[in-house]
């Protein structure tokens, strides 16, 4: 994945980080942009779950019938018998490792994600976080809808959301009140 720096949203970046209305909490927020250019490190990872799902198929066919209908288990993405799917989970395992450094999400499964009923939904949920925590500046001054959708076209776009269980939680160490990741995926562009 190669990062994108974009300067609207550095600026927007630079809003949503700030003290809750109550003064007690502090708010970290960032959006990113990263292209789904599969290079270095990102190669190796296609290559490893690859690999796992071969060999998911291999241990299937030593089951019965019944048990290896099992192994073909829908995710958010589809079924991951198909490579398109395999490779949405692919983008979002890499977007992690990319924005996340410290953190190895490669061996995370598909069912941490969910695929959200629309742009919409993640939209409104995003915005009712933002203005509960005492915000709704952020939305109205800065335009961050506006700025998002000039670099991913939110209509076009999927959405996944990510939930780490306790040994993937990359916020762990900070212990936070509550965190949230949303993927916006923009097939067409090659973007997320």
């Amino acid at each position: 994945m190669k990062y994108l720096d974009i300067e609207s949203l550095r600026n927007l970046n630079s809003r949503l980080s700030f003290p809750t209305s109550s003064g007690d909490r502090h708010v970290l927020g960032r959006v990113e942009s990263y292209s789904c250019k599969v290079a270095g490190a990102d190669k190796k990872l296609y290559r490893l779950l690859e690999q796992k799902h071969q060999e998911d198929l291999e241990e299937a066919k030593g089951l019965s019938p019944e048990q290896s209908s099992l192994t073909n288990t829908f995710s958010p993405f589809g079924p991951l018998t198909q490579s398109a799917s395999r490779k949405t989970l692919f983008y979002l395992l890499a977007t992690l490792n990319a924005s996340f450094p410290d953190y190895d999400f490669s061996s995370v499964p598909a069912d941490r994600f969910t695929k959200e009923p629309s742009p919409d939904s993640a939209i409104k949920s995003i915005n009712s976080t933002l203005v509960n925590v005492g915000s709704p500046a952020t939305l109205r001054v800065v335009r961050m809808w506006d700025s998002i959708d000039e670099i991913i076209n939110i209509d076009e776009c999927s959405v996944y959301s990510y939930t780490p269980d306790d040994e993937s939680n990359h916020y762990e160490d900070e212990n936070p009140v509550w965190s949230f990741n949303y993927f916006f995926f923009n097939k067409s562009l090659k973007r997320i």
